[in-house]
């Protein structure tokens, strides 16, 4: 049995890893991350570190990145278009998985309930099946599913691993930068992080030519927090 970890440099995701660790033999267990070109260096940074710590290989599915899907469908995700998720995270995943010849395997899953409604009815067990491919059926595994947070960074802490740094910047979730689905607080610190902030500003302004009026990442109410570092260092 192959057990494949869905690594996203997240809490969740490395605390999957670490249970799959204490309880697999290494040699079943394939951690994957799918690249969605639109990460941190400090993510990057923590693959390879989890890498060197844990003495494993982190498997690099690569997809298109962020730029050029929404060049190519003209059109930026934001918090009720979701698609960046689904295009550059699932569909490259299925396709890898499809290619695969594994007699019996598992995907693991981060996925805790009480992250949201959504998520709020997630199950331990569950075969899921493939939105690209009819004949894919994924058996996924979630031994997290029942766990707080604080649990997550104690589990995290006593197995003697650090976190991803950017955690300790404060930002509540990593991956995606910036991640559509962020709040107040990571907008606000989001403000200070020029390179990045560029990076958004300069793709938002390419799409907005291509279809002819402006568009955002964020809707005006969130973006206003992107736009002055002095309500920043007020709030925070």
């Amino acid at each position: 049995m192959k057990y494949i970890v869905s690594i996203s440099g997240g809490k969740d995701s490395t605390a999957c890893l670490l249970y799959m660790l204490e309880r697999v033999k290494k040699e079943n267990i394939i951690p994957v991350f799918c690249d969605t070109k639109w990460e941190a260096d400090e993510t990057y940074e923590y693959l390879d570190y989890l890498q060197r710590k844990l003495d494993i290989e982190i498997i690099r599915i690569e997809s298109e990145g962020m730029e050029k899907l929404v060049k190519r469908i003209k059109c930026l995700p934001n918090h009720f278009k979701r698609f960046c998720t689904k295009e550059l995270k699932t569909k490259p995943f299925h396709k890898w998985l499809k290619k695969q010849n594994f007699d019996e395997f598992k995907v693991v899953e981060g996925i805790r309930k009480e992250e949201s409604l959504a998520r709020s009815e997630a199950e331990v067990f569950e075969i899921k099946k493939s939105y690209f491919y009819k004949d894919l059926f994924i058996p996924t595994f979630r031994p997290i599913v029942e766990w707080s947070k604080e649990k997550v960074f104690e589990y995290i802490k006593n197995k003697g691993i650090k976190l991803n740094p950017l955690y300790k910047k404060g930002y509540s979730r990593v991956g995606c930068f910036p991640c559509v689905f962020w709040n107040k607080h990571d907008l606000l610190l989001f403000a200070n992080e020029d390179k990045y902030l560029k990076r958004m500003r300069e793709l938002e302004k390419e799409i907005s030519e291509l279809v002819g009026k402006q568009v955002r990442f964020f809707e005006e109410r969130r973006d206003k927090f992107l736009r002055t570092k002095s309500l920043f260092k007020e709030v925070v």
